[in-house]
């Protein structure tokens, strides 16, 4: 399931590398949810076949403003810790095998997920307003997009699916 690898970041500053503990998926950007108690730069959260998967910026993370979502951002799933945490990815460059004497020649910063704390003291409401300002560029058709690639990255929860109905006697 995990290949020890980085994923390599545009920012407005250069180029970062993200070192998770290993990749899983890269998905379409789904419809997230407001995670209060959370730093500035997660941006909410999806269920991904059953688990909560946290939404980070690396932007935020290198100090830039926050991005603004679109249709077309992807979010690569990774873990760390032992946990899945979502990368979020309008500009991603490349997910390459982690070689770190070629990773450090070419980027600004290098981030070590399973490092990271995702909880901080914050007011009520801010997480969001932050996920507001997120999604403020998207049109209600790409958030309907959102909402069903949500519902659909959830709904694999490990129920089995129901079975086939039978064949009639006599057909095929």
């Amino acid at each position: 399931m995990h290949r020890r690898c980085c994923v390599l970041m545009q920012t407005t500053g250069g180029i970062a590398a993200v070192i998770p503990d290993g990749i899983d998926t890269c998905l379409a950007l789904p419809r997230l949810t407001a995670l209060e108690q959370t730093e500035p730069w997660v941006l909410g959260a999806f269920d991904l076949r059953g688990e909560l998967v946290p939404v980070i910026s690396i932007e935020m993370l290198c100090g830039e403003g926050a991005p603004r979502a679109a249709a077309t951002d992807l979010v690569v799933v990774a873990a760390a810790g032992g946990f899945p945490m979502g990368i979020h990815a309008s500009r991603p460059v490349c997910i390459e095998a982690l070689a770190p004497h070629r990773v450090a020649a070419r980027v600004r910063r290098c981030i070590h997920l399973n490092r990271l704390c995702l909880t901080a003291a914050t007011s009520a409401g801010a997480a969001e307003a932050r996920l507001a300002r997120f999604e403020c560029q998207l049109s209600q058709q790409a958030l309907r997009r959102l909402e069903l690639r949500a519902h659909h990255y959830g709904d694999f929860t490990g129920l089995r699916r129901p079975p086939a109905p039978a064949a009639a006697p006599g057909r095929w």
